[in-house]
């Protein structure tokens, strides 16, 4: 009676566990609203930006700087393309500032300094081109504004170039 008991029980518990991963996975994929990519796309460049000019400013590794030169070009261009297609519309806005999750990043790299600076600097690029190129992917594929749809589609290479690049960084010694 016990045995059937804790076999009912572990049946119940993994049926509870895999119902509550199917929701979320179709959670995880439901459509990212207009308003939510922007705001999402215009912190990534706001943090790219911000986190180029503190590696120009504090990075002693030649390839950072090299990295960081073009991240701020890349980063103008796209933020050039999405200012113009939010300045026509009223529904969506673009936000003045990085979350907070962004400007925590910020600040902890304007705490560091040398190879410690040059290691946050890294895996913050690699974490946030990764995320960046991941939703504008999804967006492209399966965005519900067409105009975003296309800059997402146009933009996408961007964001996958940095992210290889940002993963070709290393510390120096």
């Amino acid at each position: 009676m016990t045995l059937i008991f804790h076999r009912t029980r572990r049946t119940l518990l993994h049926g509870i566990v895999g119902i509550t991963l199917l929701g979320s996975a179709a959670m995880a994929q439901s459509p990212v609203p207009a308003a939510e990519f922007v705001r999402q796309i215009a912190i990534a460049q706001m943090f790219g930006m911000e986190s180029a000019t503190l590696a120009l400013h504090k990075s002693g590794s030649p390839a950072i700087k090299d990295f960081a030169h073009e991240l701020a070009s890349e980063q103008g261009a796209v933020t050039g393309g999405l200012r113009r297609i939010v300045a026509k519309r009223s529904d969506i806005a673009l936000p003045d500032r990085p979350d907070r999750r962004h400007l925590d990043l910020l600040r902890d790299l304007t705490d560091k300094q040398g190879a410690a600076f040059d290691k946050a600097y890294i895996e913050a690029q690699r974490s946030t081109h990764h995320e960046a190129a991941l939703l504008l992917e999804r967006y492209a594929g399966e965005g519900d504004d067409a105009e975003l749809k296309s800059f997402a589609a146009q933009t996408l290479p961007v964001f996958r170039e940095l992210d290889r690049k940002s993963r070709e960084l290393v510390v120096g010694p």
